[in-house]
């Protein structure tokens, strides 16, 4: 809905489909609004990011609503961020995506004295602009494996090319999803919001296989197994191992 709203799917619907990313975002963040940061949101973010520098930032975001805290897609002439949360002493930018890749990096040849065009580089300067003093989060949300692609090549780089007061954190919608399960002392119209969600990224095919628990043993009835026996006392086997083969006939071996 968001999504049509902002302009991102046409009026037709004729360019929405399941790869759709701006969807993917306005479905999921922008029902995440719907609860309070604290119970939500910020719950699930604090036990997905792995540096405890963002883990705190996170945790110390004091706002329980924070509907009107969220902008989709604002526009900037570095580029577009899917959506852009400012706090009272916290901004965080978010970049997600699904099965498509990041619009622009940089070349090999990169001069590392000039500004990278990288995505992630060029969004890191938007929150850092935007965001003032305030402490500075870009979170990179996408599939475990584009997750790990990315860091790596942003971390082959020879020089940094995120702005140095902007902490970015890679997050797998894997794991969004798991933490999403994890929610508890929720409201009964909460936790029918977060099952649509946890529902929609199932669907979206985020599920880890995490672990395989059994939980008692097997019963054996020993009266339906096949019990072999040999009547006799002495069971001869022989292999003839110098048949004479003619070509062009056919053989059967038993």
């Amino acid at each position: 809905m968001l999504a049509e709203i902002k302009g991102k799917v046409s009026r037709t619907g004729s360019n929405l489909s399941e790869r759709l990313e701006d969807n993917l975002t306005g479905n999921v963040f922008g029902v995440l609004r719907y609860l309070p940061f604290s119970d939500g949101l910020g719950k699930v973010l604090a036990n997905v990011v792995k540096t405890s520098t963002v883990k705190s930032i996170i945790e110390e975001i004091p706002d329980r609503f924070w509907a009107d805290r969220i902008e989709f897609w604002p526009y900037d002439q570095e580029g577009e961020l899917d959506a852009l949360l400012t706090f009272k002493n916290v901004m965080i930018g978010v970049e997600v995506k699904f099965l498509s890749g990041l619009s622009s990096v940089d070349d090999a040849d990169h001069d590392p004295n000039t500004s990278s065009k990288h995505q992630l580089a060029r969004e890191s300067q938007i929150v850092a602009k935007k965001g003032g003093n305030k402490k500075k989060v870009l979170l990179f949300i996408a599939d475990r494996q584009m997750c790990k692609a990315v860091e790596k090549s942003v971390g082959s780089l020879d020089n940094s090319i995120i702005e140095d007061d902007v902490e970015l954190e890679y997050v797998a919608w894997q794991d969004f999803l798991h933490e999403l399960k994890q929610l508890n002392g929720l409201d009964h119209f909460q936790q029918i919001i977060i099952q649509d969600l946890i529902e929609l990224l199932t669907r979206k095919g985020f599920e880890d296989f995490i672990r395989m628990d059994i939980y008692e043993a097997p019963i054996i009835h020993t009266n339906q197994l096949f019990d072999f026996n040999i009547l006799s006392n002495e069971v001869t086997i022989d292999f003839i191992t110098n048949p004479s083969i003619n070509e062009e006939l056919y053989y059967e071996f038993n």
